[in-house]
């Protein structure tokens, strides 16, 4: 099970001395040119690309592009396409991924091997309401309540499923105020069209929010002895996240209590074990080189990676970085022993998602997240061979 670190961001926000200052020569042959999948302009991911891109580039003779995508399914999408060699994917949508929820029931962005390459941020993210909200916890959370929805990315959707349950509501209970993209999901809070939203206090948009008028607010994660079944609803919904107190991001979230994601880039396993190895070596190396160039930036550090592993890694990592923090005297029995159970896990999901999808060819259905045939077919082989828990729920019984 997952262990809760009170340290998490303190330890988080250094780079513990893993070479930081190391000077050796860089001999490995860069590709010429890859892409970096990130979310869209105005995140804090995409920032933070834009910052330790260009001067990887500017020291390196290769050249690395950022690619923002629309939504969470396409950045899996691109990843396994090989649209980019690099793809940010935090532990909700890893989750998403393997289970094939909602967009990821697609050939393209269903369930695939893919491994921790690098951390870049351990982000907040929590429950946005006005300034002058009359809605101060989740309790005022009722029947008629406008919530913002974006079904852009599916940890987005469960961000507000997970706050209906913790409620004992359902979508039908409020008015859902949908819109297109990350980005919306705030501004129309700020606006006055909707009540509540589930947001980042890193994000742009979280910024640009915080300077209105009216100012904004944030709704504290009840601890969970506030009301065990509630809490338990709700974590069943939004698993892969871990409650702290916020140090990060704008003012009006300083010191609450609030559930933080591991925000990770991610590589294909297979043949990318030099490049993954030789990313992180150069991160880790030139942290400094770019730590001042966007706000967060200093969290994408080796600390914020041993960090991940010792709370308890929810995706496996790469073979190449795995190589480094070997070399750095980071890598552990106790994160080998649960790395080998997570790429089990991984490995026997991908195998029974290509096995599902043969089947769907063999019998003429069509795979695609509106196909209720695929549905039921990926739906009973899924449950059958999990005992009907979630892959969230596999990942965090893992001991």
């Amino acid at each position: 099970m997952l262990k809760r670190a009170t340290h998490l961001l303190a330890g988080a926000a250094l780079a513990l001395g893993l070479g930081a200052t190391t000077a050796a020569a860089q001999d490995y042959d860069w590709p010429d040119y890859f892409s970096v999948v990130t979310p869209i302009v105005g995140t804090a991911n995409h920032s933070l690309a834009v910052a330790w891109t260009a001067e990887f580039s500017a020291q390196t003779a290769s050249r690395a592009r950022v690619l923002p995508a629309p939504n969470g399914y396409a950045r899996a999408e691109w990843l396994n396409t090989g649209e980019g060699l690099i793809a940010m994917i935090q532990a909700s949508d890893y989750f998403d991924i393997m289970d094939a929820n909602e967009g990821y029931a697609t050939p393209q962005s269903g369930p695939s091997d893919s491994r921790v390459a690098v951390m870049n941020m351990i982000t907040p993210w929590g429950y946005m309401v006005r300034g002058d909200s009359d809605i101060q916890s989740f309790d005022d959370i009722g029947p008629g309540t406008r919530i913002a929805f974006s079904p852009s990315s599916s940890f987005l959707v469960a961000g507000v499923d997970a706050l209906l349950a913790y409620r004992g509501l359902t979508r039908d209970d409020v008015e859902l105020v949908e819109v297109g993209n990350y980005g919306a999901n705030t501004r129309i809070t700020v606006e006055g069209r909707a009540d509540v939203t589930f947001t980042s206090p890193l994000s742009g948009t979280s910024y640009e929010a915080e300077a209105n008028p009216q100012g904004i607010r944030w709704l504290p994660l009840p601890a969970r002895d506030a009301d065990p079944e509630a809490y338990d609803r709700y974590r069943a919904i939004h698993p892969g996240y871990v409650p702290a107190s916020i140090t990060s991001g704008v003012t009006s979230s300083q010191g609450l209590n609030m559930d933080h994601a591991y925000q990770a880039n991610h590589v294909l396993a297979g043949d990318h074990d030099d490049f993954v190895y030789n990313l992180a070596k150069w991160l880790d190396e030139h942290h400094g080189d770019f730590a001042d160039d966007f706000t967060h930036a200093k969290m994408m550090s080796m600390g914020s990676l041993q960090s991940f592993l010792d709370v308890g890694a929810l995706q496996p990592i790469h073979d190449g970085a795995i190589r480094y923090l070997k070399e750095k005297g980071v890598w552990t029995e106790a994160h080998q022993a649960r790395q080998d159970k997570l790429v089990e896990l991984a490995e026997a999901r991908v195998a029974l998602w290509q096995e599902t999808l043969a089947e769907a060819k063999d019998k003429g259905i069509d795979v695609a997240p509106d196909s209720e045939a695929f549905a039921e077919l990926w739906h009973a082989k899924r449950d059958a061979a999990s005992g009907g828990k979630t892959y969230g729920e596999l990942v965090l019984s893992i001991e």
